[in-house]
Formats: structure tokens, C-alpha cells, sequence
């Protein structure tokens, strides 16, 4: 087998079977898993007559998800999954592309997909898919369910926030921002998606008649995501316009308590600072009483100003 076929099987019988034969022909019910990035990999294409603008198609760096029918019988699909590689960003979206070629499935990827994965294991257990059709649809169907999977735990975050102080929760704003990115990242390939799987129903191709309830379900579970991503964002959108608000709020009740402090000893620090100057003429210099006077003025001053400040509703 050659070194960009990660993995074959033979969908010919009624029991799949591994498939070892890698001549470029033609092989109707054949799946070939391969690694994209190869380079050996697009001589290998082309021999099989497929036209070099799909090669391309299947080969590029980087696309977004998307549905293309050649005619009944070929078409090609990309579509973005979760990557749960170890040390990956799972919202740095990995990329499957999918090309029916009269018969015969490719897929390509370039780094290791879960959903592909646990594909190949039910097959290698004997309980996986029994056509070529159910592959595709299977894959499709599993990439969705992982990318569901993966939104779970960053839904109890955000229902967590319902029941949390708006000034308890600033705490978890941090992770909520990291959050709200990564559903962003994810947003942005969900929703071509969603509308690629919507084509690829609508196409109503002869080949995947059987699967056309299977396809329908992946739809609708790609639907309810973005639709969930979407909801998610308005919420911690929402949680961030409250916690500004609670934080300008509390400012400028902050502001307003100083200001009023400030009005109420202004009288005061201006009494005091002309009392202050060393110049002949100061009332009260000779009388033993007079700063006891003078501090009883500042206190009455003070009361007065509060007593105002209070029938004014200022505080």
C-alpha cells in the first residue's frame, strides 16, 4: 500500500474488507483514506482520470466547507471538524474532503480526524458501516456529533451564568472571553456548512437515496449547533454589556460620592486656607477661644451643607 493511503477498505461484498490494492484504476466501492499533503499524492489522483481542477479542489491548503456536483454520479464535499489532536486547539478546525468519483470514495486530510478514526474502528470490529454510501454519511453524521460534543461543556458554563451575582461572576470573565472566541472561530465554518450539507440534500443524488435519512439527521444536527454557537455568543455578549454596565454603574457612583465629599468640605478648605495666611489682620489671634469657635463654625457649616444637600436629594 502506498505511503499517502492512510487506510482502505472494500465495500464490494456484503462484509467490508481492507482493501490492498492501490493500482490507479478505477475501483467502484472502494474508500481510499488519504494523507493530503503528500506529494506523491496528486500523480496518484490523476491517473485515476480524475479532472485536475477537482484534484486541485481536493488538494488546496486552504477552503472553506463546501458542496460541488460534477454530475449524478461525482461530486465533492468539504467540511470542518473539531481537532481533538493532543496539544491542538480543538477550535482550529480541521479539515475532511470527500470526493464520489463514480463509485469510489477518496477522503483527505492532513492531520488525524476523530470522527475518522472511530469510523475505521467499528470497521476493524466488524460493526461499522456495511456500504460505501454509509461511510460517507457515517463520517458526515460523526463530525457533527463531535463538534456537538464538544460545545457541551462550554453550555454549563454559560447556564451557570444565570444563577451567578453579576458582580460574582466578573471572575469567569476571562474564560468567557476565551470562550466566545473560540466559538467565533467555530461559527465561521459552521454556517457554509450547514449550507453545504442543505446542497448536498437538496442534490438528491441517486447514490446516497439509502442515506438520505441519515444525511437529513446530520443536517439537522449541524443546524441545532449553529444555531446553539449562535445563542451561546448572544449570551456572553449580553453577560459582558451587563458587567459593563455594573462596572460604569458602580464608577460612577464612586464619582458621585466624591464629589459630593468634595462639595461638602469646599466651604471648609477655604475657610482654612484663608485663616492660614501669616499676615497682620487675622481675627481671633488674642482670644484663647477662637480656634474652639472657629472649629464649631467648621462643624455647623458642615451639618448646614449636609442637612441641604439631603432636602435637595442629592444624597
Amino acid at each position: 500500500m502506498k505511503d499517502f493511503i492512510i487506510a482502505s477498505w472494500d465495500f464490494t461484498q456484503s462484509t467490508p474488507s481492507p482493501n490492498q490494492d492501490d493500482s490507479p484504476q478505477l475501483k467502484p466501492g472502494i474508500w481510499f483514506h488519504c494523507q493530503r499533503d503528500h506529494p506523491d499524492l496528486p500523480a496518484w489522483l490523476t491517473s485515476l482520470q480524475i479532472p485536475v481542477p477537482l484534484v486541485h479542489t481536493l488538494l488546496a491548503n486552504d477552503t472553506r466547507p463546501r458542496f460541488e456536483k460534477i454530475d449524478e454520479d461525482v461530486f465533492l464535499i468539504i467540511v470542518r471538524g473539531i481537532n481533538l489532536n493532543q496539544d491542538a486547539k480543538p477550535d482550529d478546525m480541521l479539515s475532511l474532503r470527500f470526493l464520489w468519483y463514480k463509485g469510489m470514495l477518496i477522503s483527505t486530510r492532513k492531520v488525524s480526524s476523530r470522527a475518522v478514526s472511530m469510523v475505521l474502528d467499528l470497521l476493524k470490529a466488524g460493526s461499522g458501516p456495511k456500504t460505501l454510501p454509509a461511510i460517507l454519511s457515517t463520517l458526515l453524521l460523526e463530525v457533527h456529533q463531535l463538534i456537538a460534543n464538544f460545545l457541551d461543556p462550554i453550555e454549563d458554563t454559560i447556564d451557570e451564568l444565570d444563577v451567578l451575582n453579576i458582580g460574582n461572576a466578573k471572575k469567569e470573565a476571562e474564560n468567557l472571553n476565551h470562550n466566545l472566541h473560540r466559538l467565533q472561530r467555530i461559527r465561521r465554518y459552521l454556517k457554509p456548512q450547514q449550507y453545504a450539507l442543505q446542497d448536498l440534500l437538496n442534490a438528491k443524488l441517486p447514490c446516497l437515496h439509502e442515506q438520505r435519512l441519515i444525511m437529513k439527521n446530520c443536517n439537522d444536527v449541524a443546524q441545532r449547533t449553529l444555531e446553539s454557537v449562535e445563542f451561546y455568543i448572544e449570551q456572553i455578549n449580553g453577560f459582558f454589556i451587563a458587567l459593563s454596565q455594573h462596572q460604569s454603574e458602580r464608577m460612577n457612583k464612586n464619582t458621585y460620592l466624591f464629589s459630593v465629599v468634595a462639595g461638602i468640605f469646599l466651604p471648609a478648605g477655604f475657610l482654612t486656607g484663608l485663616l492660614g495666611v501669616n499676615i497682620a489682620g487675622m481675627p481671633g489671634t488674642e482670644n484663647p477661644y477662637a480656634f474652639l469657635w472657629f472649629t464649631l463654625g467648621l462643624m455647623g457649616t458642615i451639618a448646614l451643607e449636609v442637612l441641604v444637600l439631603r432636602m435637595l436629594k442629592f444624597i
